[in-house]
């Protein structure tokens, strides 16, 4: 299965590390990594359309079993040049609320990316339960886009997209993932 991000605002997976006067730094030699991919599709297979905990665990992995599905990094397209797509510099500062000037010592600087768009695939690798492929696909395809933010501060306007799956939706896999809900959702 192959996907394509499309970029609406910068973004920034956090390395974990200052960087170059950065207090938060992404990984230039890796700034999607396919750990983040997996989790964000995890996380809105469970919470936004709220597949059975099962079947996630079994599409996605447990601690005692583990996935079927291999995740790539996402190879980016950096867009044109006058975008500046990478090594963006973003600065944050608090607000004192009696004074209503930059409060002291909190500024804070980070280094982000706006590419145009990112491609990548998850391939199966291991053995799927007979007759569950097309679930497991549904439900991979529908966590996909499902996406809306990726990164760090994507509630603070950071990391808005659109994922779209190369496979088209349609009502065979709607109705996949609908019997893979849970019954209280």
């Amino acid at each position: 299965m192959n996907f394509t991000i499309v970029f609406h605002g910068p973004f920034r997976i956090a390395s974990g590390a200052a960087s170059d006067g950065l207090d938060a730094a992404y990984d230039a030699a890796n700034p999607l990594p396919s750990s983040s991919l997996k989790g964000l599709m995890k996380d809105q297979a469970k919470n936004v359309l709220e597949i059975r905990a099962e079947l996630v665990e079994e599409i996605f992995g447990s601690p005692a079993v583990p996935s079927p599905w291999w995740w790539s990094d996402a190879a980016i397209d950096p867009g044109p040049p006058e975008r500046a797509a990478l090594g963006r510099v973003r600065s944050q500062l608090q607000i004192d609320r009696d004074t209503f000037t930059a409060a002291d010592k909190t500024l804070r600087t980070s280094g982000e990316l706006w590419p145009s768009s990112a491609r990548f695939e998850v391939r199966r690798r291991g053995a799927v339960p007979d007759g569950r492929v097309a679930l497991h696909e549904a439900v991979l395809a529908a966590s996909a886009r499902a996406i809306s933010a990726l990164g760090s501060d994507r509630r603070r306007g950071l990391g808005w997209v659109s994922v779209i799956p190369d496979e088209p939706w349609d009502d065979a896999r709607h109705q996949l993932l609908l019997s893979g809900r849970s019954s209280d959702g």
